[in-house]
């Protein structure tokens, strides 16, 4: 009896040693599990316009594409913007992802137009699109 009782322990124990294994990699395969390019663009985005939106133009510089940053200066990016109009609560809407290395976002803004005459914001939409270089998601700017 004592001989049958511990094959069965042994048994019991080879199981759950099994299946302690299969759950710990199934978890380490979920935590690894890579990130749809339309959730990384979103983000980064996102990300670039609050920056846009607070005016940290050095900052949202560091989002364009490396072939745009090696021909332009921050400085010269910088003056790309004026204070003819004021973004309000920039959101990413929409992104797809027709290729695997090229996303069109859509962000929607409201625009509040210094000037008289404009005094309520404008609703409006933004199409921008991002690039996939050297593993990194970019905002290409033309």
């Amino acid at each position: 009896m004592q001989n049958s009782l511990q094959k069965l322990t042994k048994k019991y124990s080879l199981i759950t040693s099994m299946a302690l294994a299969i759950s710990l990699l199934t978890g380490c395969a979920n935590t690894f599990a890579p990130v749809a390019a339309e959730d990384l663009v979103s983000q980064r985005a996102q990300q670039r316009v609050d920056l846009l939106l607070d005016r940290k133009y050095d900052q949202a510089y560091e989002y364009l594409a490396p072939s745009y940053r090696a021909l332009n200066s921050v400085e010269s990016y910088r003056g790309r913007f004026g204070d003819g109009a004021k973004w309000i609560d920039p959101k990413v809407a929409n992104v797809e992802c027709p290729t695997e290395d090229r996303c069109v976002v859509k962000v929607k803004l409201k625009v509040l137009v210094v000037a008289r005459g404009f005094g309520k914001p404008i609703d409006s939409n933004m199409s921008e699109t991002w690039l996939k270089e050297d593993g990194q998601w970019w905002y290409y700017q033309y």
